[in-house]
């Protein structure tokens, strides 16, 4: 009986070693996909609040530098909430050049003194999702648009 139960011991080792290398994989599997998604989705969430915004902002458009700090604004609001650029980062690694603001006449000009805005769309592009072990590229995905809501200024420069 004693010589059985001895030969038993060991069982339950190797049973645990078996059931890991096959535990261990999907759990990080698991994780990787939790976090990429959880990345995605905050991302989709800022580039639909910065659309939202710049739908609503005031276009001042009298030169071509003010267009620029319409845009900047717009992206400032995708990265940080915040259209001065002040604040922490909401998604980490997202740059300037990750973001892309268009907005556009109801022909698909871009707008300006000349163009009145029709539409505003905000997408992100070039942009890596680094987890622990893998890399997701998103390129124009999330991308927002709305119809142009906002007060069209010609006349003004922005501040």
């Amino acid at each position: 009986m004693n010589l059985r139960s001895s030969r038993r011991r060991g069982n339950a080792l190797i049973e645990l070693a078996l059931a890991t290398t096959l535990m261990v994989p999907i759990l990080i599997g698991t994780f990787e996909f939790g976090y990429t998604f959880y990345v995605y989705n905050l991302l989709s969430t800022q580039v639909r609040g910065g659309s939202r915004y710049a739908s609503f902002r005031t276009f001042r458009c009298m030169d071509t530098a003010s267009v620029d700090k319409y845009k900047a604004a717009i992206r400032n609001m995708v990265r940080t909430s915040s259209p001065d650029g002040s604040g922490a980062l909401i998604i980490p690694g997202l740059a300037d050049a990750n973001v892309l603001v268009e907005i556009v006449d109801q022909n698909g000009v871009a707008a300006d003194n000349a163009n009145v805005p029709a539409t505003v769309t905000v997408s992100a592009v070039n942009f890596n999702i680094y987890s622990v072990f893998a890399t997701m590229r998103v390129h124009e995905k999330p991308s927002v648009t709305f119809p142009y809501l906002g007060r069209y200024a010609p006349a003004e420069s922005e501040p």
